[in-house]
């Protein structure tokens, strides 16, 4: 991550005399649908390194090809989240996960 003055952050913790700064770190994103959490994390300097998006009983996958379309398949999951081993799901600092889009969620809410 560049801060300002053109340096760049290597660490979870920057300090500058008595002044500490949080350094956002590595994210997951289950329920990925077509990125909303990604751009609004990627703006304030998270990096996004695996997310998944599935869609039970749908042939079609919409919200996951569309996603790819957006951001790559690298690091994409278009697997269901219970299906996905532990192991397959990199090292993050942070985990999200999207609600379900009431127009076309599965759970008919």
């Amino acid at each position: 991550m560049t801060m300002p003055g053109g340096s760049v952050a290597s660490s979870k913790q920057l300090s500058s005399g008595s002044h500490s700064m949080a350094v956002p770190g590595r994210v997951c994103e289950l329920f990925a649908g077509v990125g909303g959490f990604r751009l609004a994390l990627e703006r304030t300097g998270w990096k996004v390194v695996w997310s998944n998006q599935w869609e039970p009983r749908h042939r079609s996958q919409w919200a996951s090809e569309c996603y790819v379309s957006h951001f790559g398949s690298d690091g994409h999951s278009n697997v269901d989240i219970a299906k996905v081993p532990a192991s397959d799901v990199p090292e993050h600092d942070l985990l999200v996960a999207g609600f379900p889009c009431q127009d076309y969620s599965v759970a008919t809410t």
